[in-house]
């Protein structure tokens, strides 16, 4: 277990950081693409909905 955390802490100081503007820039893209992403469920979930309402006016079929 011990050698373990050895390599896990010798791999750590291999790792190549991303800088604070990558940060900056890799965050922004995710919240804009999970913006984009909402907006596109909500108005395909709507559109779904209203298209099954109306279907179900057609076929008179009462819940």
């Amino acid at each position: 277990m011990i050698k373990f955390f050895k390599d896990s802490w010798r791999e750590l100081k291999h790792v190549v950081w991303p800088t604070k503007e990558e940060t900056r820039k890799y965050f922004l893209i995710v919240i804009t693409l999970l913006f984009l992403f909402g907006i596109y469920l909500f108005i395909f979930n709507y559109f779904f909905s209203e298209g099954l309402f109306f279907l179900k006016d057609i076929v008179k079929i009462n819940f």
